[in-house]
């Protein structure tokens, strides 16, 4: 098998996961969102969704309000 078959029969796989997830109910990153654009022939999308932002970036300071997250003790 040559080497580019060996890479597309791997983003073959990353998609049948990233495609799996999807149907599991599991929300996906912004990479594997990239990945399915490419797969499909679209663009990236380059926009953020400002409501998606504002929801990781609560979890963010959310998260960094542990002590253990932090590495303290």
């Amino acid at each position: 098998m040559s080497e580019q078959d060996q890479d597309f029969q791997s983003f073959q796989q990353h998609l049948e996961r990233i495609f799996k997830d999807l149907e599991d109910g599991t929300f996906i990153t912004q990479a594997e969102i990239n990945d399915l654009r490419y797969a499909c022939g679209l663009p990236r999308n380059s926009q953020v969704n400002p409501l998606l932002r504002d929801v990781v970036n609560g979890f963010g300071d959310a998260l960094a309000s542990f002590p253990t997250i932090r590495g303290e003790k």
